[in-house]
């Protein structure tokens, strides 16, 4: 029995999966027995499955190492046919955050926790084993006034088919957790990235979900799921919880250092899901960078942000249209208050060499064609509300780097982006469900590579090198 690779939906970005576990076709494929004369299996038939462990998860200092109790639920599928699809309903992981944790995640600014988590679902059949990446959500959660703080994470479990009949386990694997304070709207400072970890089951615990009866094998009378081990004991922070900090501070001994930084050039590319359209921006430079740093007395960092200004020239983009007609428009990327002016403000964190970016644009269209004849969209088709996009990767002050959205990072706001319905697009005619329908939705994916831009003090500008393109892998090889 071998696994074939399939892919995922476009939703997805046509990412493979591997051990092809998909969100339509295929997996866990080959041949398998059956019982003669068993009975077929009934495809309607649920159950509900759940089961309670402890993860140690290990975020950075000072939080340290957390001992969280999880109790993961659904309702599984007592049965399907060979080659049909199979969904899990109601997939929920509950958690409960020690008291002294959430506080130090908190931080002394923090009011609510938020992020995400990702669980790996395990299928197994004899040898042969699949993994399913299933990535939840966390939503904004307050600490309650005593006591230690529970949290939800929910999401939605892309559909599988499994083409070998027979008995298939499914169990938990160890999640990956992001979790941090949530940032107050409009708050106009930079993002604080959640901190991650990847946790650590308990050894010795049952990890097994349940049981998937493939084809023609024999359905029990009465599906029963596999027996929930003990709860998980509820860690507590324990004793009096005090303030983080002191009703008399100590003496300030942070040093603080600013240092503007040269222009940055950036090349960006986005992609589309709806559209399948990749928009490659026109070369843009990221000016009035200032990089603020905080050490202690020792040296070590507290905190580093990374701030500038960007602005993108308009850049014509051709696609498909429902996948037959050709269109080509004009893509902007502009501010919030794109009426007075282009400059975008970027901010960020820089962390341990990784930078956590934030943009807030809106876009903009114009010059559409539709199979080469125009259609006037106006002057002011835009999309309604702000586009928020948070990036990370790799990036030095003095070296640049890339930094991009990832679909499989367990903190949610890094997985992509969502294009918001546009509006008042149509000089002659209403055209904004029409551009709406084409483009926007949740799942977009961008990337920006950003290089240092070197000073030139030659007098006759033609000696100067080129700064365009310029790779950030140049500035890493040359120190």
């Amino acid at each position: 029995m071998a696994a074939r690779p399939t892919r995922r939906t476009a939703a997805r970005g046509a990412i493979a999966l591997v051990c092809a576990v998909t969100a339509a076709t295929g997996a866990l494929t080959g041949t398998g027995s059956a019982a003669p004369g068993a009975t077929a299996p009934d495809p309607g038939a649920r159950y509900a499955a759940h089961r309670a462990f402890t993860a140690t998860c290990p975020f950075a200092d000072p939080v340290g190492a957390v001992t969280i109790a999880m109790n993961a639920e659904a309702r599984l599928p007592a049965s399907v046919r060979s080659g049909d699809r199979a969904t899990i309903d109601g997939f929920t992981v509950r958690l409960g955050v020690p008291r002294t944790a959430a506080l130090q995640l908190l931080g002394p600014d923090g009011t609510e926790l938020e992020g995400g988590l990702t669980v790996d679902l395990v299928l197994e059949q004899g040898k042969v084993r699949d993994t399913l990446a299933v990535p939840l959500t966390i939503a904004a959660t307050a600490l309650p006034a005593d006591g230690d703080l529970s949290l939800v994470a929910t999401g939605k479990v892309p559909g599988f088919s499994v083409t070998s009949s027979g008995a298939t386990k499914i169990r938990l694997a160890a999640p990956r957790i992001a979790l941090g304070p949530a940032a107050p709207a409009a708050s106009g400072t930079a993002p604080a990235p959640a901190p991650q970890a990847t946790c650590t089951a308990a050894a010795g615990q049952d990890l097994s979900f349940g049981y998937l009866v493939v084809g023609s094998a024999a359905v029990p009378a009465k599906p029963v799921a596999p027996a929930p081990g003990k709860p998980a004991p509820k860690v507590r922070g324990g004793g009096k919880q005090h303030n983080l900090i002191d009703d008399d501070p100590p003496p300030d001994d942070t040093v603080t250092l600013r240092l503007p930084l040269l222009p940055n050039q950036v090349d960006n590319t986005t992609d589309i899901v709806k559209t399948g359209a990749k928009i490659h921006s026109n070369a843009a430079a990221l000016v009035n960078g200032m990089w603020v740093q905080v050490t202690d007395q020792d040296g070590n960092q507290i905190s580093g942000t990374i701030t500038g200004e960007l602005s993108f020239t308009p850049v014509t983009v051709t696609y498909l249209g429902y996948g037959f007609l050709p269109i080509s428009a004009t893509v902007e990327f502009l501010p919030d208050d794109y009426r007075r002016g282009k400059e975008i403000s970027s901010k960020g964190s820089l962390v341990d060499g990784i930078l956590y970016n934030h943009l807030d644009v809106r876009s903009r269209l114009s010059d559409v064609k539709v199979n080469g004849v125009p259609l006037d969209a106006g002057p002011d088709c835009v999309s309604e509300s702000t586009i928020s996009i948070d990036m990370l990767g790799e990036y030095g002050p003095f070296e640049g780097g890339t930094i991009k959205t990832d679909p499989d990072n367990p903190d949610p706001k890094y997985r992509g982006f969502t294009l918001p319905p546009f509006r008042n697009c149509g000089a002659a005619e209403k055209l904004s469900s029409l551009f709406t329908g084409q483009n926007s939705g949740p799942g977009n994916q961008a990337t920006a590579n950003l290089a240092i831009i070197q000073p030139c003090f030659e007098a006759d500008h033609t000696l100067c090198p080129p700064t365009i393109p310029i790779p950030a892998e140049v500035f890493r090889n040359s120190r």
